[in-house]
C-alpha cells in the first residue's frame, strides 16, 4: 500500500501548531466527544492515543521552556490529516534537532482505553514507512534551513521508524536498548541452575491514602526512578534517548519502567502506582519477586494482548540477574496457569544492564533494538 493521492506537504512554525493539530486530529478520531480534548488540565500536548510508541522525544507544555519546538511539518491527503512531525531544540543545543512524530492513521487504530507499549496493537499500516520517511525528509530540510547541522530521532530498528532511517541513510548512533522474546511459552523450559523463586500477586487494587501495606511499592517506584534519573543528569527521562551525543550511560533513564509518559512523574504514591498498574497490566498478571527474608526486591507486570505478553519489570540498577531471571520463570508459569492464551512473552530492556543478562540467561531472542538515529544535513 501506498500513500494515498493528492498528498500535500505544509511546514507551520507559529507557537500552539501542534495543540491545534491535536485537536484537528481528535476530532477526527471521535467526531462526538463532548469534552474538550486533550483536557485543559492535561500537560500533554498530544493524546496518548496518538502516539506512535515508542513515544521519541516527547516534549510537553510543562517542559516548553526547555525544548522548543521551532517547528511543525504536517501532511495531508486529499485534505486529510494523516500526520506530523515536530522539530524540537534541545537546551542549549544550536547544532542538531531533534525530530518526533504522531501519525493519525496510528490515533485511529488505538484501542479506546489508549493502551500502548513498545509493541503496537495492531500493526502499523504499510504507508506507515512512507509516511514517516515524507516527514522526515521535509523535517530535515526545514532543520537545515533554519540552521542545524544534524536531526536527530530514536526507535525499534524494525519499527517504520527504524526503516524510514534505512530508507534515509541515517546513521546509527547508537544502541540505547532491546527488545527480547521469549517465543512458545507452553513448549518452554527454564534454563538449569536458576535460583528458587519467592513470588507473590500483588495485592490490588491498594487501599487509599497512606497505608503501611503499600510502602514498599512506593519507595521500590521511588527508587528505580531516582536512580535513572540521576544516570541521566536530571534530563527528562523521555527525552534523553534522542538529544545527540548521550552515551549509554546518560540514556539509561529512557527505560520506561515502572512507567511511561501516560503516568504521574515521581514521587510516587500508593494511588499512583495503582494507576499505573491498572494501566500497564489490566488483566491483574502482576507478581512481586521477594528476597528471602521477605523483602519486596522487584515487580513484574504482564499485559496479555492477542497471546502476547508485554513484561514491565521495577527493579532497582543493582538488582541481581540470576534472581530477575528466575522471578521472570516464575512468571512465564503464572501465565501458562492462569491463561491459556499466553504464547509469547515480550521483553523491553533499555539501557538496563541486570535485565538485559536476565534476558539472556532465560535464552530469550532479540526481536528489534531500540537505536538512536542522526542524519546530517
Amino acid at each position: 500500500m501506498s500513500l494515498p493521492a493528492a498528498i500535500t506537504v505544509e511546514f507551520d512554525s507559529a507557537a500552539g501548531a501542534d495543540e491545534l493539530l491535536a485537536q484537528e486530529l481528535a476530532d477526527l478520531v471521535d467526531p462526538h466527544r463532548g469534552e474538550e480534548w486533550p483536557p485543559a488540565s492535561s500537560t500533554a500536548r498530544r493524546p496518548a492515543e496518538a502516539e506512535s510508541p515508542p513515544a521519541i522525544a516527547r516534549a510537553d507544555s510543562a517542559r516548553a521552556d526547555t525544548f522548543v519546538c521551532r517547528g511543525v511539518v504536517i501532511v495531508r491527503g486529499g485534505g486529510e490529516l494523516l500526520g506530523w512531525g515536530r522539530l524540537l531544540q534541545p537546551p542549549g543545543e544550536s547544532a542538531a534537532v531533534v525530530f518526533d512524530h504522531t501519525l493519525a492513521t496510528g490515533a485511529r487504530r488505538r484501542p479506546p482505553t489508549g493502551r500502548h507499549g513498545t509493541r503496537e496493537d495492531t500493526p502499523e499500516p504499510p504507508c506507515a514507512v512512507e509516511l514517516l520517511t515524507l516527514l522526515l525528509r521535509h523535517a530535515a530540510a526545514h532543520a537545515k534551513e533554519l540552521g542545524f547541522a544534524t536531526i536527530n530521532w530514536s526507535g525499534p530498528d524494525t519499527s517504520p521508524v527504524g526503516r524510514a532511517a534505512d530508507a534515509l541513510g541515517a546513521r546509527v548512533d547508537g544502541e540505547l536498548g532491546r527488545h527480547w522474546t521469549v517465543p512458545d511459552l507452553k513448549a518452554w523450559t527454564p534454563p538449569p541452575g536458576l535460583p528458587p523463586a519467592l513470588l507473590r500477586e500483588t495485592p490490588r487494587p491498594f487501599p487509599p491514602g497512606p497505608h503501611p501495606a503499600v510502602e514498599a511499592y512506593v519507595r521500590l517506584y521511588n527508587t528505580v526512578h531516582a536512580q535513572h534519573d540521576r544516570r541521566a543528569g536530571g534530563v527528562p527521562r523521555d527525552l534523553v534517548d534522542a538529544l545527540p551525543e548521550c552515551d549509554e550511560a546518560g540514556t539509561a533513564a529512557a527505560r520506561s519502567c515502572p512507567g511511561d509518559h501516560a503516568v504521574p512523574e515521581p514521587p510516587w504514591d500508593a494511588a499512583s502506582v495503582d494507576a499505573y498498574l491498572a494501566h500497564r497490566a489490566p488483566q491483574g498478571h502482576v507478581l512481586d519477586l521477594l528476597g528471602a527474608d521477605g523483602s519486596l526486591t522487584a515487580q513484574l507486570a504482564a499485559d496479555l494482548i492477542d497471546g502476547r505478553a508485554l513484561l514491565e519489570v521495577a527493579a532497582p540498577l543493582d538488582a541481581s540477574p540470576t534472581e530477575l531471571a528466575a522471578g521472570i520463570a516464575g512468571l512465564i508459569a503464572h501465565l501458562r496457569t492462569v491463561s491459556a492464551d499466553a504464547a509469547d512473552l515480550d521483553i523491553r530492556e533499555i539501557a538496563d544492564p541486570p535485565l538485559r543478562r536476565a534476558a539472556e540467561l532465560l535464552g530469550a531472542r532479540i526481536t528489534s533494538r531500540w537505536q538512536a538515529y542522526a542524519l546530517t544535513l
